[in-house]
């Protein structure tokens, strides 16, 4: 099949919990055979895995509940031939001096980044407002956000934990050299590497979200499906919004201020939708597995999900097997960053 990537094409790097990035190859050799030519990535993420699927030509549509994964997947997903140059970076880091707004300046100080940074940030994104081009305002934004994750004790903005990143003590995570690194020289780095993630394959690709993956458009012959990952030792499944609340203001800058919650005064957050707590709440988690593989029935399916997860694995097979499906389930050893114990990567293809 042919390889649409140009030479030496590799994936953006991301630090987004539970990227799917260092499992493209594997996932690939499970499904390549499949009959199938469109897909929807119902749980986008990132864009790891339909930049899998566009890579090797299938038509791809994008879907996330969240404004900041849909902006990275415009900017290589459904972007296929417009990067950045060198003189709209210098323009967009260019800052006048007429006032700008202070809003992260105001709301998070002392949180998340230090105050020259805090400044910077409100600055680069009223640029980055102003560019006219959807594309390259998408892989600014998406540089953007990897640059702010790079910064971030545990690449998260879960705690109001700036005092860990600015602790003069010996550690055994993170990276404080990659912490301490300007913010514009971090941003020029993951533009470069959105800018070299943009290619064609011929096919008119789509971010469709945010929608409830219950929701989102079908009419494909393959869906994949990676909700959020519930832990059967946890009382809460993973809550993308609660990890990513910062990332998802920047996103939508000029309605941050109305979207915030007055409830959580700490790091000011963006409360949850009924959506995103249909996957986070364990009395919800089992019934809203049944009702996502019940909407997709009559496609083929493929759903990534971990070992010691709810449902468990024998549970997603009888869901599956009960709406006529013949399922495969594959497994491989794999970690992932957050977590401190390797675990099992579960594949189901249900055909």
């Amino acid at each position: 099949m042919k390889d649409h990537a140009p030479e030496g094409f590799q994936y953006p790097s991301t630090r987004y919990s539970g990227s799917k990035r260092r499992l493209v190859d594997w996932i690939w050799e499970k499904v390549r055979d499949l009959p199938f030519d469109s897909v929807l990535d119902a749980f986008g993420g990132t864009g790891s895995v339909s930049l899998l699927f566009k890579r090797y030509g299938k038509k791809v549509f994008y879907n996330d509940l969240l404004k900041f994964n849909q902006i990275i997947a415009k900017a290589i997903i459904e972007n296929d031939a417009v990067k950045v140059t060198s003189e709209d970076i210098e323009e967009v880091l260019q800052f006048s001096s007429k006032r700008y707004p202070a809003f992260v300046q105001e709301e998070y100080t002392g949180v998340f980044f230090i105050d020259e940074e805090n400044a910077w940030l409100d600055k680069i994104a009223t640029n980055i407002l102003r560019i006219n081009n959807e594309y390259k305002k998408a892989i600014f934004l998406a540089s953007l956000f990897q640059a702010c994750l790079a910064k971030r004790p545990f690449n998260l903005f879960h705690r109001a934990n700036l005092s860990v990143r600015q602790a003069s003590v010996s550690r055994t995570f993170g990276n404080k050299t990659t912490w301490e690194h300007p913010f514009p020289d971090l941003f020029k780095r993951y533009v470069a590497e959105y800018n070299s993630a943009v290619f064609s394959n011929g096919r008119r690709n789509k971010v469709v979200g945010g929608h409830d993956a219950l929701l989102a458009p079908n009419g494909v012959d393959l869906v994949y499906l990676d909700p959020p990952y519930f832990s059967a030792i946890s009382s809460r499944g993973t809550n993308y919004l609660a990890f990513y609340h910062f990332l998802e203001g920047l996103a939508d800058y000029e309605n941050w201020p109305a979207r915030i919650s007055s409830k959580n005064s700490g790091f000011r957050r963006i409360p949850d939708s009924d959506e995103i707590s249909r996957f986070t709440k364990k009395a919800e988690i089992v019934t809203s597995f049944c009702r996502l593989l019940n909407r997709f029935r009559d496609n083929v399916i493929v759903l990534s999900y971990q070992s010691n997860g709810i449902p468990t694995r024998d549970e997603i097979e009888h869901m599956l097997g009960d709406l006529g499906k013949d399922v495969r389930v594959y497994s491989r050893r794999h970690r992932y960053v957050l977590s401190p114990h390797p675990n099992h990567e579960l594949l189901f293809v249900a055909t």
